[in-house]
């Protein structure tokens, strides 16, 4: 009687061990965040760590190689631990899951701040207007705005910098994004957040 509660002991034991390992088998790496990153931030190697992360709640599009996303620059800002997944990163992963008919385009902005209202997954209403130059002819007459388009998705934010202006990147029907390249040189252009 004694062995038979000593082997079930064992066996309990031995079960127990392999209950504990098992969700350890499952874990796949995922590439995080090893810090707060900003926006536009440029990865280095530094800023990345290895997580093992449980199969069942591993993102889709996460990576498993830090050196597939170091040189990368963020679509938007990052939390310590957060993985960084395709749809995180500037590149065609952006336009992933839009519906048939829309497409990214960036948009330079020409008041650096409005970038700072804005994030990623905002939807806003983008307005442009005559460049001053144009205005300087007919200084009596106020600028034309007018709406490109209303309520699109903002896919990222790049903050301006010394190498560049302030840029959205945006989810437009193809119409949009032509206008948008159209009217670039000689219009400037503003997001007005519109609420969820």
């Amino acid at each position: 009687m004694a062995g038979t509660c000593l082997l079930l002991a064992l066996a309990s034991a031995v079960g127990g061990h392999q209950a504990v390992d098992a969700p350890a088998a499952t874990a796949q790496p995922v590439v995080v965040a090893a810090r707060p990153l900003p926006a536009g931030h440029l990865l280095a190697r530094a800023d990345l760590a290895l997580a093992r992360w449980p199969t069942a709640v591993r993102p889709a599009g996460a990576r498993f190689d830090p050196s597939t996303v170091a040189g990368r620059r963020l679509a938007g800002p990052v939390a310590t631990g957060e993985a960084i997944t395709g749809t995180r990163l500037i590149g065609a992963d952006l336009a992933t899951g839009l519906p048939a008919g829309l497409v990214a385009a960036a948009v330079t902005l020409d008041d650096p701040h409005t970038a700072d209202l804005v994030r990623a997954g905002d939807h806003i209403d983008l307005l442009e207007a005559s460049r001053a130059p144009e205005l300087a002819a007919a200084p009596s007459l106020p600028p034309e705005i007018s709406t490109v388009t209303a309520r699109s998705l903002v896919l990222a934010v790049l903050p301006a910098s010394t190498e560049a202006d302030a840029e959205l990147v945006v989810a437009v029907d193809r119409h949009a994004a032509v206008r948008i390249a159209r009217d670039a040189a000689g219009h400037v252009f503003t997001a007005v957040v519109v609420p969820p």
